[in-house]
C-alpha cells in the first residue's frame, strides 16, 4: 500500500511533483493548471526500473483527481490499487 501521509501534501504539490517507487511500480504526482478546468491533480504510474523522462509514454497510464486534499488521498487509494 502507498501511504504519503506524513510525507507530502498539497502545499508541496504546489511548488514541485513529487515521485516515489513501491517495488516495481513507479509513481508520480503533479499539479497541472488549464485555463478552462483550473488546477487537477495528475498521477501517473508506470513499471519498471527507468524513470519518468526515460520511460515511454505508451507504457505509464494516467488519471487526474481535483486539486485538493480529497483528491489527493484518492490518488493515493489509485496507485496503491496498482500494486
Amino acid at each position: 500500500m502507498i501511504d504519503l501521509s506524513g510525507i507530502m501534501g498539497i502545499p508541496l504539490l504546489k511548488k514541485s511533483r513529487f515521485t516515489g517507487s513501491c517495488g516495481a511500480v513507479r509513481y508520480l504526482l503533479e499539479r497541472r493548471s488549464s485555463e478552462e478546468d483550473g488546477d487537477s491533480l495528475t498521477a501517473v504510474f508506470w513499471r519498471g526500473e527507468l524513470c519518468s523522462d526515460a520511460t515511454p509514454d505508451e507504457e505509464k497510464t494516467t488519471r487526474h483527481f481535483p486539486f485538493t486534499e480529497e483528491g489527493l488521498r484518492e490518488a493515493q487509494a489509485w496507485l496503491s490499487e496498482q500494486l
